[in-house]
């Protein structure tokens, strides 16, 4: 069965939330801000039941989040949900695991274009994060491309705007 993995977090622990996702295997994920507050911070407040009142309110006291969602594997779960408390420990944080029970997708009049090899290499340099010589794993996907150090852990991710397409 697959599951919506939801992960609620801080604006500030976005990239370590990300970096904890895809250390773990995750392949996809989107990201939708939002502005929340939890039970603790809403007690003791009493607005006015009118709907400028209470954006009002959220808009001065709710916190800058962000909602990191991703499409995983059942069996997957509890590896993700390890490296993210792992991550993101002494943090503020909720993780929602929603089971899907199917996926629909509709590609319209697009033709389904082969998916490009993944390709995986090292290179032993000096890191831009820690500085020292270490080897710096690197993963390019289709659009997509992550640097990370063996050293200190640090990641770097690239987005592939454009390629060239060679002659056939």
């Amino acid at each position: 069965m697959k599951v919506h993995l939801r992960v609620f977090v801080e604006v500030e622990n976005l990239g370590k939330a990300m970096n904890a996702l895809t250390d773990a295997g995750i392949t996809g994920f989107y990201v939708l801000e939002y502005k929340g507050m939890s039970p603790q911070d809403w007690k003791g407040f009493s607005i006015k039941e009118d709907p400028k009142s209470a954006i009002s309110m959220i808009r001065d006291y709710a916190t800058d989040a962000v909602l990191v969602c991703c499409v995983v594997e059942e069996e997957t779960v509890d590896i993700i949900v390890e490296s993210i408390s792992e991550t993101l420990k002494g943090e503020k944080y909720t993780i929602l695991e929603v089971p899907i029970r199917r996926i629909v997708v509709n590609y319209g009049d697009q033709e389904k274009t082969e998916r490009a090899e993944t390709w995986f290499l090292e290179k032993e340099v000096p890191c831009f994060y820690c500085g020292e010589n270490a080897v710096q794993r690197i993963k390019v996907d289709t659009n997509k491309a992550k640097i990370w150090c063996t050293n200190c852990g640090t990641a770097r991710y690239y987005v592939i705007k454009g390629a060239e397409k060679g002659e056939k």
